[in-house]
């Protein structure tokens, strides 16, 4: 049997009733953010500071699962609101030795009668299973963001 390469991207697409500008305000700004990333009594993201223009800086803590902090950030490399956003992203929680290195975020929106639709793409991973384990997170993560903006 031959191994074939698993390609190190995620994509995951979704369609939120609402529109497109109370989407990416959820997705950047700072107050919004906080409202719904994460859950009561587990991981959830506290603070987030960020400067929304190519090359600015973006930095999320919070308290994971196990009651420890974690941080997470990086550097926008493309921000065309309220249809793109492009960023890099470096946590700090790994498992093994070796670090894990930057990877990129894409946020591509669309609204159609007054749907948007979103579609997230994170690319760069050199670890498999940082590339599952987010894989795992993102469906998640979208689906804490689309109960907000449709409350």
């Amino acid at each position: 049997m031959e191994k074939t390469e698993t390609v190190p991207i995620i994509v995951e697409t979704i369609e939120i009733e609402a529109p497109i500008g109370a989407v990416f305000a959820a997705l950047t700004e700072p107050s919004e953010l906080v409202q719904w990333w994460g859950y009561d009594g587990g991981y959830h993201v506290e603070k987030m500071e960020r400067d929304l223009v190519p090359g600015g800086a973006w930095k999320t803590t919070g308290t994971g699962s196990d009651g420890s902090p974690f941080s997470v950030g990086g550097v926008y490399r493309v921000v065309e609101p309220p249809r793109l956003v492009e960023f890099t992203w470096r946590h700090d929680w790994h498992d093994g030795d070796s670090p894990i290195g930057d990877t990129v975020v894409r946020y591509e929106l669309e609204e159609r009668d007054g749907i948007t639709h979103l579609r997230l793409t994170h690319s760069g991973f050199t670890d498999a299973k940082d590339r599952d384990d987010h894989a795992k997170g993102w469906p998640v993560v979208l689906a804490w963001m689309k109960a907000f903006v449709t409350r």
